[in-house]
């Protein structure tokens, strides 16, 4: 005796999952990280607690080049364990830069200082012109930004 197998409603649920999560994909952008993955769909973030909603919006970014590099390029995100700036650190000088490095400094909604985190260029030595891309995390626990600010630095080679 064969038994009777329903096609359409063995694929039905696979399809319905399917078109959710293009949806819920075509809606967000989608980072993955080493530790997750990371969802942002604007720069309005809703939470609710005890029935009240409180809105905050994504950080801004400020930066301060230098006389010989330059930040270009410069994203904010956070996952489960970490705040995560990313960019691109380029040499606009005609001296080659040593030990290439980006500073970014985390405020909170009163303006203080929460921490700053210093982290190396993927490339530490950037020839005149060259470019490099960075990633600056750090671990701020419950503290939320407002507004963060991002400086490049490095050693002059002389000579």
């Amino acid at each position: 005796m064969k038994k009777a197998k329903n096609k359409k409603s063995v694929y039905a649920p696979s399809s319905v999952a399917l078109v959710l999560a293009l949806g819920i994909i075509s809606l967000c952008s989608i980072e993955f990280s080493p530790l997750g993955v990371v969802f942002s769909s604007s720069n309005l973030t809703s939470s609710s607690i005890s029935g009240t909603s409180n809105i905050t919006s994504t950080p801004v970014g400020n930066v301060h080049n230098t006389k010989y590099l330059e930040i270009t390029n410069h994203t904010f995100s956070e996952d489960l364990l970490f705040t995560i700036v990313n960019g691109t650190l380029i040499n606009n000088s005609n001296n080659t830069i040593n030990s290439a490095e980006v500073t970014v400094q985390f405020y909170d909604n009163n303006d203080t200082l929460i921490t700053s985190s210093t982290e190396n260029a993927k490339f530490i030595i950037l020839a005149p012109g060259e470019n490099s891309s960075f990633s600056v995390r750090s671990d701020l626990g419950d503290e939320v930004v407002r507004r963060y600010t991002v400086i490049p630095g490095g050693d002059i080679e002389v000579g």
